[in-house]
């Protein structure tokens, strides 16, 4: 098994759910736990607070906040008092945005010429550091603007600050400047996280350094390998994702035509979720996620270790606190 691995969850979990949760991978031996962030589900933050003032040794991130929703300087006294809270377990995932759901308040993604991610990305973390520097912060740039501030209390503990992307140029950029990369938001081939990697790697080495390469990954255990397999083919967001995010030629080298996926897809469009859910290949389950009993998993945890992943984010799906436990570093 990893010596290292955490936990993560979308924020559809109640606080108290999560908090109990989170003394559970304590208790387990995970590194941290990590809690996605969304325009209108529970708000992360208060998330992050209520397990680290639950748990003693557990590390607590976003994975990620946004951009757009947060300005740098409310970002960077919110970690601060976060990290101060818990005495420096306070982790940083930062992205450019929900590409979905920030059209919907009004903010524009494409195309990327004009609203130039990576940059926004880059003053953003410019600005972070500034203000945790403890310095007076000076900053002008095409996105944000902070000038004459100066954090009010003395931070010292450093904040670890992970940069999700799917871009090339930007994960380069998280190999070069971040402390770490997040190379997949939850379903990704082998393949595709190896190419991830390969870009954090370049960045990697333009700068002479190393950073810490995250990755969600689903995962589904049950000793019986049926109930596993459809508690993905249950799981929205794999259906969401299978219909219309993932391209066909990712999943080709699992055997996967584009004829293979027709009866799913058109199921999901008509809005019939159950015909969907029947019609899913059972190779589309291999090639996104860790499924099946605790022996097979854990042999293809390893896949991803190969493909550069040096901290994987289990992401439990179906019988939770069984996949909890049995991915578990002491385990």
């Amino acid at each position: 098994m990893y010596e290292r691995i955490a936990l993560g969850f979308n924020p559809i979990l109640s606080v108290t759910k999560a908090i109990e949760m989170g003394r559970r991978a304590e208790q387990a031996g995970y590194e941290s736990l990590w809690i996605h962030e969304s325009l209108y589900q529970r708000d992360v933050i208060t998330y992050l607070s209520a397990i680290l003032g639950a748990t003693k040794r557990l590390k607590v991130a976003s994975g990620v906040i946004n951009t757009f929703t947060r300005h740098p300087v409310t970002a960077a006294t919110t970690f601060a008092t976060l990290a101060e809270l818990s005495g420096g377990r306070a982790i940083m995932g930062l992205g450019l945005g929900s590409f979905p759901t920030l059209p919907k308040i009004g903010y524009r993604v494409y195309p990327v010429s004009e609203t130039k991610p990576l940059r926004r990305i880059s003053e953003y973390m410019q600005v972070l550091r500034q203000v945790w520097s403890g310095g007076n912060v000076a900053f002008k740039g095409e996105f944000f603007t902070a000038q004459d501030l100066q954090l009010g209390f003395k931070l010292d503990w450093k904040i670890p600050l992970y940069l999700a992307s799917l871009s090339p140029l930007t994960l380069k950029y998280a190999g070069a400047h971040a402390d770490g990369a997040i190379l997949s938001p939850a379903l990704s081939t082998v393949e595709a996280t190896r190419r991830m990697a390969s870009f954090v790697r370049e960045g990697e080495e333009f700068a002479g350094r190393r950073v810490d390469r995250a990755s969600y990954i689903v995962t589904s255990l049950d000793p019986d390998e049926k109930k596993a397999r459809d508690a993905i083919r249950g799981y929205y967001f794999f259906l969401y994702q299978l219909a219309e995010v993932i391209r066909v030629e990712v999943l080709e080298s699992y055997g996967i035509r584009e004829e293979m996926l027709l009866p799913m897809k058109e199921a999901w469009k008509r809005g019939d979720l159950v015909e969907a859910k029947k019609m899913v290949p059972e190779e589309a389950i291999d090639a996104l996620t860790l499924t099946g009993t605790p022996d097979q998993v854990k042999n293809r945890l390893k896949e991803y270790a190969n493909a550069g992943v040096s901290l994987p984010i289990i992401m439990p799906i179906g019988n939770v606190e069984y996949t909890i436990d049995q991915m578990a570093p002491n385990v």
